[in-house]
């Protein structure tokens, strides 16, 4: 007996329009709970974007740059310099200067004590610095030192030489101890002071050890100690009124008053003696020191002396430095310096 089939296949395409709506709302929510889940990333994207493109648009456009830097305050150090130290220039982008860093970047030079940014409208920024003060410097080697009103010291780095134009050097100070008190009595002087002088020597006195030579830039000389260092106040007051202004002017009393007399290399009697010109002035050396005259010694200790017993000076150049004669003690024991000078035999001697 044959079975029919029942035509399963075509009863299952014919599927009721309820069901389809079933299977139809699944597909959505599914689809909706996709976009749903990408819809956080998508915003972040968007918000990214969005600022690269304002970042792109900040840096190509000019208006976003500084315009300019104002430097005040500073006494010792230049503008230009100062500006190369905070690292802001017109190339700068002006709120991506951030001043606590750029104060940070000013204070680590030795000079600068405080310093304060300032973001402008019209794109300028404004930089203001207070400099310590400084009393002088000293060279040794290539190497420069700067020294300070508190006694401090630091190394002074080769972008900053400038300043030494406007402060003294420092020449001969061998004991720390003694210059950290010169430093300190400085601080006690007017800058404009400061400004004036060209160095300061150690200059020993007979009732003093640690006198001190002070050479203006006008060319004249005080001679102190370094307790009497605040008479410099009154410097310009007193030579003003001095009538004879070839003399040096002294402060070297207990009373802090200052008084003018012959200088140490004019004073007859003097143990002292120096170099002198074909015009009678003595001789000064690079930094306006007087020079003093150096004598050899024999094999004994003894001032070696010519063949009219006069004391053998150690010769200088035009520079003021002493050319010594390695050889003296055999060239002297040969009797060529009969004549206070080297006199060598020629070959035909």
């Amino acid at each position: 007996m044959e079975v029919k089939k029942r035509g399963f296949n075509a009863d299952f395409d014919k599927i009721p329009e309820a069901v389809e709506r079933i299977f139809k709302n699944r597909r959505l929510d599914k689809n909706l709970k996709k976009f749903k889940s990408r819809q956080p990333k998508l915003f972040n994207l968007a918000i990214i974007s969005a600022i690269i493109v304002i970042l792109v648009m900040y840096f190509i456009f000019p208006s976003s740059s500084v315009r300019a830097v104002s430097v005040d305050g500073n006494q010792y150090l230049s503008e230009e310099y100062i500006k190369n130290l905070s690292g802001v220039d017109t190339s700068s982008k002006l709120y991506l200067t951030i001043p606590v860093l750029v104060q940070r970047k000013l204070r680590h030079d030795p000079i600068i004590s405080q310093a304060s940014v300032s973001l402008h409208r019209g794109n300028t920024v404004s930089i203001h610095v207070t400099e310590n003060k400084l009393i002088g410097y000293q060279d040794d080697n290539g190497n420069s030192t700067i020294w300070f009103g508190t006694g401090d010291s630091a190394a002074l780095s080769s972008s900053s030489q400038e300043v030494k134009a406007s402060i003294p050097k420092l020449i001969g100070f061998t004991d720390t101890d003694l210059l950290k008190k010169v430093a300190t009595a400085l601080n006690d002087v007017d800058d404009s002071i400061i400004q004036q002088i060209s160095s300061i020597s150690v200059y020993p006195l007979r009732y003093d050890a640690n006198g001190l030579l002070v050479h203006m830039r006008i060319g004249t000389y005080f001679i102190a100690t370094y307790t009497n260092l605040s008479v410099l106040n009154e410097y310009f007051n007193i030579y003003s009124q001095a009538t004879d202004k070839t003399k040096c002017l002294w402060g070297t009393s207990k009373d802090q008053v200052a008084y003018t007399a012959d200088c140490p290399w004019t004073q007859s009697g003097s143990n002292t003696e120096y170099w002198y010109d074909d015009a009678g002035n003595v001789r000064t050396d690079a930094n306006g020191s007087p020079i003093e005259k150096h004598f050899y010694v024999d094999q004994n200790g003894s001032y070696a002396l010519d063949a009219n017993g006069n004391k053998i000076a150690i010769p200088i150049d035009n520079n003021g430095i002493e050319v010594i004669d390695d050889s003296f003690q055999e060239n002297y024991a040969a009797g060529y310096y009969a004549t206070g000078i080297l006199d060598l035999p020629t070959l035909t001697q």
